[in-house]
């Protein structure tokens, strides 16, 4: 739901949009900018209140996180109804959707295995998981980190700089500052989260034991976003976002 869901709907917006009524850009791109203003706020804020307290769920603020990135992907399809290229606008959104699917799951994987031995998955539930299971903790670090847009995860920075890049170049700045400031809310919840990882675990520590299914989640997702980032190039050419 919080990918193939994304992927489909964004997909029927651009046909929507840019392919079928690009002559109403004028109503449809400031609604849509509009609402990924609001959806990226909205959806920031949601998570933050979740890592407030960490009696809260952990696949909550994940959940939340994810309406966040909804708006950031909102914001080239925006931008297209102002650009003189939309097929370069359209292109940031690709590159953002495939990055964000290819971490998101990596994440929701980890919050899976973590749930197999904490069913109310709460934030303090992941405390010392390094100690526990270090793999998924390394792991659960990087995705956090890609979709935070920090480096290692340099996927997920290549990917916000061409959002970003794609409301300057229509003109939406006020929408680029927007996003920004939305940005770094969402790094103070990441980066919260992964410093518990590594945190000294709070009683008995817990292994968890991975089935298969998840085993191979873990390890597609991961292997595609250490090389995502090892050659972002990859993604933004395939994406023609203009960035190489």
């Amino acid at each position: 739901m919080s990918v193939v869901g994304k992927a489909v709907g964004f997909s029927g917006l651009i046909l929507l949009t840019v392919v079928a009524l690009p002559s109403y850009a004028d109503v449809w791109g400031p609604a849509l900018a509009a609402l990924a203003a609001l959806t990226m706020t909205v959806g920031n804020v949601g998570a933050l209140r979740q890592q407030a307290t960490r009696a809260y769920s952990a696949v909550r603020l994940l959940a939340w996180s994810s309406v966040g990135q909804a708006g950031y992907l909102l914001v080239p399809i925006a931008a297209a109804a102002y650009s003189d290229d939309a097929e370069h606008s359209i292109g940031s959104t690709v590159a953002y959707a495939l990055m964000y699917a290819a971490v998101n799951l990596g994440a929701f994987a980890v919050a899976a295995l973590v749930g197999r031995t904490k069913s109310r998955n709460r934030l303090s539930d992941y405390r010392g998981l390094y100690a526990t299971n270090p793999l998924a903790a390394l792991l659960l670090a990087f995705f956090l980190l890609c979709l935070a847009g920090l480096p290692p995860g340099i996927i997920g920075l290549f990917a916000k700089v061409t959002v970003f890049s794609a409301a300057v170049d229509a003109g939406l700045g006020w929408l680029a500052v927007v996003m920004a400031a939305n940005v770094v809310i969402a790094l103070y919840y990441y980066l919260q989260w992964t410093a518990l990882l590594f945190r000294a675990p709070e009683g008995e520590a817990v292994r968890h034991r991975v089935p298969a299914p998840l085993t191979a989640a873990l390890a597609l997702t991961g292997v595609l976003g250490v090389a995502l980032s090892g050659a972002p190039q990859l993604v933004l050419r395939f994406a023609d976002t203009g960035l190489f």
